[in-house]
């Protein structure tokens, strides 16, 4: 295994814009020996739930490298810069906005700093491109072998700033859950689990209809795109144990108007709702 430092870049500037181009710029003039990797930047402009959903899987997959993540709608306010240092020998890089706090709970902050532009021999930040100005020269500093507290104040891991993040409920035959990602192909993956569905009875099989606002969805419960009918609707376990909602041959996104997370989706037997027990709940992480 390579003992060369490595950043993952997570943004939502665009897979085209140059503004992803300035942060490698940036990394490679401060560390170029550092092996550099594109995470995503075609999340939804501003979709702070979505990027630190995706912060999380990166930070499971390389659980030592340095993660850079800039979704940034409050950029040149009063919200803090900050990097978090991990158990497991990782380090975030990002606005203190909720975007990082997920992975921070996950993986088990052990100790955080307000980034000073000074420290990072920043003369002049811009007011609205900080992960060109800040973000990415700690990265740079800390992928060198640069202590945390040398570039700024410590911050207590438990005041950063959380992610709102509604808990699902299931009952006999309904789930209510919040979006928390979207992909190109318009798959629709919600804050609930495999346990959800048990706890509501729906099982492989069953039918169900899904609603966002006033769009719906008819689905049915599977493993595989396949299980749906080709343009049909279908509930199941994604890749990283979410329930997500696709149509296969289609896009589940565009067909319930969802553009990014945080909407709030209901998903429910087409059996019908019998008496229904108190919610079950599973404690978020988050």
């Amino acid at each position: 295994m390579s003992d060369r430092p490595v950043v993952s870049i997570l943004t939502d500037y665009g897979p085209h814009s140059e503004h992803v181009g300035a942060l490698h710029a940036v990394l490679v003039d401060g560390c170029p020996n550092a092996d550099r990797i594109d995470a995503a930047h075609d999340l939804p402009a501003g979709d702070i739930l979505a990027a630190a959903v995706v912060l999380g899987r990166f930070v499971r997959l390389l659980p030592n490298a340095i993660h850079l993540a800039v979704v940034d709608p409050g950029v040149g306010t009063s919200r803090r810069p900050v990097a978090v240092r991990l158990s497991t020998g990782g380090v975030l890089i990002g606005p203190d906005n909720g975007l990082l706090r997920p992975a921070a709970a996950e993986y088990g902050a052990t100790e955080a700093v307000a980034l000073d532009p000074g420290r990072l021999r920043v003369s002049a930040p811009s007011a609205t491109f900080h992960g060109r100005d800040v973000f990415a020269p700690a990265a740079a500093w800390i992928a060198t072998g640069a202590r945390l507290t040398s570039l700024g104040d410590p911050v207590n891991v438990e005041a950063l700033v959380p992610l709102e993040l509604p808990l699902p409920t299931s009952q006999a035959g309904v789930i209510e859950a919040t979006v928390v990602a979207l992909d190109r192909f318009g798959n629709v993956a919600l804050h609930a689990s495999a346990a959800d569905l048990e706890a509501a009875d729906i099982q492989v099989g069953d039918g169900v209809e899904v609603t966002i606002g006033e769009r719906r969805l008819d689905a049915v419960v599977g493993h595989t795109f396949a299980d749906a009918a080709p343009r049909s609707g279908l509930v199941s376990i994604d890749s990283h144990e979410l329930v997500a909602v696709s149509v296969n041959m289609g896009d589940a996104a565009r067909r319930l108007g969802v553009h990014r997370s945080g909407a709030i989706a209901v998903l429910r037997s087409v059996a019908g709702v019998a008496e229904s027990p108190p919610p079950h709940q599973h404690v978020s992480p988050y």
